[in-house]
């Protein structure tokens, strides 16, 4: 008797549910992996464990695992100036702010045509 393919135990395997579960997990990693330029991970483990005591074992238990490990992105840092009073600001607190102003706009230009 032919052993039965382990994509086909995958597909059975709780009712397609780790299958589902495996398909999904890659679409996740790989969407990572593409926005973030690193490398990432999925795990399936299976236990096997007999179902009932004794020698003669006749019917297994089978468990499974799936676990992805995805990319993190890169957390960007951020500046912020340290005041006298110990107190975060972005802008330097001992230079003075420009009062700025908005500039009107300027006249649209004609352009003359050259003559040959």
């Amino acid at each position: 008797m032919a052993q039965r393919a382990f994509a086909v135990f995958l597909q059975e395997l709780r009712d397609g549910r780790t299958h589902t579960e495996l398909t999904a997990s890659l679409e996740s990693l790989l969407a990572a992996v593409k926005n973030t330029g690193k490398g990432g991970s999925i795990m399936l483990e299976i236990k096997v464990k007999p179902a009932g005591r004794g020698a003669d074992v006749d019917k297994v238990v089978i468990m499974d695992s799936v676990t992805a490990k995805l990319p993190k992105p890169e957390r960007s840092e951020d500046f912020y100036w340290l005041t006298d009073e110990n107190d975060l600001s972005r802008n330097h607190p001992k230079q003075s702010t420009l009062d700025l102003r908005e500039a009107a706009p300027a006249a649209p230009l004609t352009f003359k045509e050259a003559s040959k």
